[in-house]
């Protein structure tokens, strides 16, 4: 099997998926000779096809940054800014921002963007390995922006596996979005708070997708996202930012500092609503 980019993407969306569904269903028993994941064919009637963690568009894989030359000059050193080659893209991004004087003082968004996949619960998680994504957009004041999320190195996300930070973040397909504005000190401590996981392990009950980006998010705005009660998962996400907007447009105007902490602990489970 070829051993370049497309292939291991391609390695991923099939048989890493089937075999994270087949384990968790088998109570983790699998084996190398299970068959990789095996699609419906579209039909006009059929629902979208859910998106996966790992999917991604073969043709916005081609477009992703290449890799620097072996005789490129090195990045230019900046003591805010540690390099690391999966961040390349996002330090780019910061550094830019960072030193023009347009941008000084200026607001930064970040925004997390959801694709759910499917519940838990449901076949096509446990059948199809459904998944879902949850990943981070940073957009500076000059308007250059780009997109990053964690991903399992090799197809087998139910046990620890090596993670690695894809940037630029192609996947695509988000449902929901949470957005803020943040300065430029706050999206330094995510970018070092994204560079302080650039070697960390993926697992998908333990350590995933939604965990890193809760992370990163929390390191910029001073709170977590809200990803699930006892597992971080793109369709819990999905749910308790929608509760999250419903809560805070039903208080209105009326809403204060207090009330805007008890939405968000209600939204992401961490206390119980009165009955």
């Amino acid at each position: 099997m070829a051993t370049d980019r497309a292939a291991l993407s391609y390695v991923q969306s099939t048989a890493g998926n089937g075999v994270a569904a087949l384990m968790m269903r088998g109570g983790g028993q699998s084996s190398a000779a299970e068959p990789a994941v095996q699609r419906m064919p579209a039909t006009e009637s059929a629902a979208p096809e859910l998106r996966s963690v790992f999917d991604f568009d073969s043709d916005s894989e081609s477009e992703s940054e290449p890799e620097p030359a072996a005789n490129a000059p090195a990045p230019e050193q900046d003591p805010d800014l540690p390099y690391h080659k999966s961040l390349r893209a996002l330090r780019t991004v910061i550094r830019k921002g960072k030193i023009a004087p347009e941008a000084r003082d200026k607001k930064w968004t970040v925004k997390a963007k959801i694709d759910p996949g499917a519940p838990w619960t449901s076949s096509e998680f446990r059948d199809e390995g459904e998944v879902g994504h949850v990943w981070l957009e940073i957009t500076s004041p000059l308007g250059d922006s780009t997109e990053f999320g964690f991903y399992p190195q090799t197809p087998s996300p139910v046990r620890s596996v090596p993670g690695e930070i894809i940037c630029p973040d192609r996947h695509g397909g988000d449902k929901e979005q949470k957005t803020a504005s943040v300065g430029l000190e706050q999206v330094l401590m995510g970018y070092h708070a994204a560079f302080a996981r650039k070697d960390a392990k993926y697992n998908l009950t333990m350590y995933n997708c939604a965990s890193f980006a809760s992370d990163v998010w929390e390191s910029m705005t001073g709170r977590p996202l809200p990803t699930g009660l006892l597992i971080s998962n793109p369709a819990s996400t999905l749910d308790s930012i929608k509760t999250e907007r419903d809560l805070r447009e039903a208080y209105g105007d009326q809403r204060s500092d207090a009330t805007d902490d008890m939405i968000e602990m209600l939204s992401s489970g961490h206390i119980p609503p009165a009955m």
